[in-house]
């Protein structure tokens, strides 16, 4: 079993936001991750099979089958792990909880979190139109809201740190609440009660855009690591 990942991050970061894989034939590779929509028009949460666009109106509606997607990263899940939390963790804790519990940080994981949250800081990107401006800029616009109590999902992986720039290294995770009218892609939360299901997956297959805009693109950049970090992990006020 495989994690099927639609592109790299180092080509949002470069300002390929344009889609290029129908969002068909991710769901066919996996029923539960991540991406973003085409023009960075939300944050995607596939859960269940099911895909959920996070907008920055706060707003968050079914993902359309036929809309092509710049990013995505799936897997069918089936976790073998399963862990009740103890006690109110924040998000450090809970990194570091999961990171003991899996004990090899040099393969990938599927990671889910099913609870109660206090403080959940969540991101939303602002839609995007041509010229398109690297992400690192983009990000600095970007919606973000906290949710004072909630109770949702927590969904994402843990990528290797040599992945950084395929991947988002260390963990990437996007959140929904039950009643699929809030989430996005998480800064910050206090976890108060919930069950972790965890899915350790040794490989990863990446498709590549066929797109001329991709086979031109300059994809190495000195400060990439710095820019994922800050764009990933952040609130805009703090960068």
């Amino acid at each position: 079993m495989s994690i099927h990942q639609f592109s790299v991050i180092q080509a949002l970061m470069a300002g390929l936001y344009d889609g290029a894989f129908p969002t068909r034939e991710v769901l066919a590779a996996g029923d539960f991750g991540l991406g973003c929509g085409n023009a960075l028009n939300g944050e995607l949460v596939i859960v269940d099979g099911q895909v959920f666009r996070c907008t920055d109106d706060g707003a968050v509606s079914p993902g359309d089958p036929d809309e092509l997607l710049p990013f995505a990263e799936v897997v069918p899940f089936a976790p073998t792990l399963h862990h009740e939390l103890a006690g109110s963790v924040d998000r450090t804790g809970l990194e570091a909880l999961i990171t003991g519990l899996v004990g090899n940080p040099n393969q990938f994981y599927a990671i889910r979190l099913d609870g109660e949250f206090s403080d959940m800081l969540v991101r939303e990107p602002v839609r995007q139109h041509h010229p398109y401006r690297p992400l690192p800029e983009v990000m600095t616009t970007q919606r973000e809201m906290t949710l004072p109590s909630t109770t949702g999902t927590l969904v994402g992986f843990w990528a290797p740190h040599i992945f950084q720039g395929v991947s988002v290294a260390g963990y990437h995770l996007h959140y929904l609440n039950d009643s699929r009218t809030h989430g996005g892609h998480t800064l910050n939360y206090t976890v108060t009660a919930g069950t972790l299901h965890v899915q350790p997956v040794a490989d990863i297959e990446v498709h590549l855009p066929g797109t001329p805009e991709f086979a031109a693109a300059d994809l190495l950049s000195p400060s990439a690591d710095a820019d994922i970090r800050r764009v990933e992990s952040t609130s805009a006020s703090a960068r």
